[in-house]
């Protein structure tokens, strides 16, 4: 059975200044090359007035990993990340998000949002992990959601600094 994934970040910026910071390519090189692990690439990167679409590598280091996931990736723990972002009449963002593993037979998918909150703004992010794996799939759905989850705090951490150096 699927596993939720849900993340929530606040910002002391306005939804369009988060945004331009979350689809700038130096950015996100910089923030591969500090949290990507081995071998991290910003595959494409296409923004434009109607939006923007991202696809990065990442992976998470073997010896952070369970037995029952190395079992499956032999070696890091690779993730293909395609997001999408369309600007919305009103204000704010919404995006998508699909995630592959590679030697995993799963995949994690859903939505993603950006609105100004007040004196500044909020993302959030919900969607699901799946691993058709019999017998330890809801086991490696569970670690594949904690390292997102661990990574998408350290993608907030590394963006709050960006935006404070204005």
């Amino acid at each position: 059975m699927p596993r939720r994934i849900t993340h929530r970040a606040t910002w002391d910026a306005p939804a369009e200044e988060v945004y331009a910071e979350l689809v700038d390519a130096d950015h996100l090189r910089e923030r591969l090359a500090e949290l990507g692990g081995k071998d991290p690439a910003l595959l494409e990167h296409a923004v434009d007035g109607s939006g923007a679409r991202l696809r990065l590598r990442h992976s998470v280091p073997v010896e952070f990993l369970p037995s029952v996931v190395r079992r499956f990736t032999g070696d890091d723990l690779v993730l293909d990340r395609l997001e999408t972002w369309t600007p919305r009449s009103g204000g704010g963002y919404d995006g998508t998000f699909e995630v592959t593993v590679r030697g995993l037979p799963g995949t994690m998918s859903g939505t993603q949002r950006l609105a100004d909150n007040g004196s500044g703004s909020v993302t959030e992010v919900d969607g699901q992990a799946a691993v058709n794996v019999p017998m330890v799939g809801g086991r490696i759905e569970g670690v594949v959601v904690e390292q997102v989850g661990a990574l998408l705090d350290a993608e907030d951490a590394f963006t709050r600094r960006r935006l404070a150096r204005g």
